[in-house]
């Protein structure tokens, strides 16, 4: 799964939570689930640029120190571990998380499906807020 939907998703999350570290508990546990979904993985440099964009939108529409912010964070953590063994060469197989590893989703071409997910968690972000 594409970092930023992960991001996207952990902060559609977290607005359901109580506290930040609610949200960073349940965005990460999401992790594993979006990542057995059928997905295109993409490589380090579009990753990080659209991380960035969505941590950004993430930002300036709940703020840095937010329940949304936090589970962006939390859903995107699990993938310093792809992160490194990319760096370092490693097949999945020497992976450790079970959904990096043993369990990630079937390859696929297109994006469909994530678009999908980053459009809902996008429009979860964007609803206004209880006052």
């Amino acid at each position: 799964m594409i970092a930023a939907v992960h991001a996207l998703l952990g902060a559609a999350l977290g607005r359901l939570c109580r506290t930040r570290t609610q949200a960073v508990a349940l965005a990460s546990a999401s992790h594993i689930a979006a990542d057995m979904l059928p997905h295109r993985d993409l490589e380090i440099p579009q990753e990080a640029g659209l991380l960035a964009a969505a941590l950004a939108l993430i930002a300036a529409a709940r703020g840095a120190d937010s329940r949304e912010f936090a589970g962006a964070v939390g859903a995107v953590a699990p993938d310093i571990e792809n992160l490194i063994g990319r760096m370092r060469g490693l097949p999945d197989e020497k992976l450790l998380l079970p959904n990096h590893n043993r369990y990630h989703g079937r390859k696929t071409e297109g994006f469909e499906g994530q678009l999908a997910l980053a459009l809902v968690g996008v429009a979860v972000l964007l609803l206004p807020t209880e006052r």
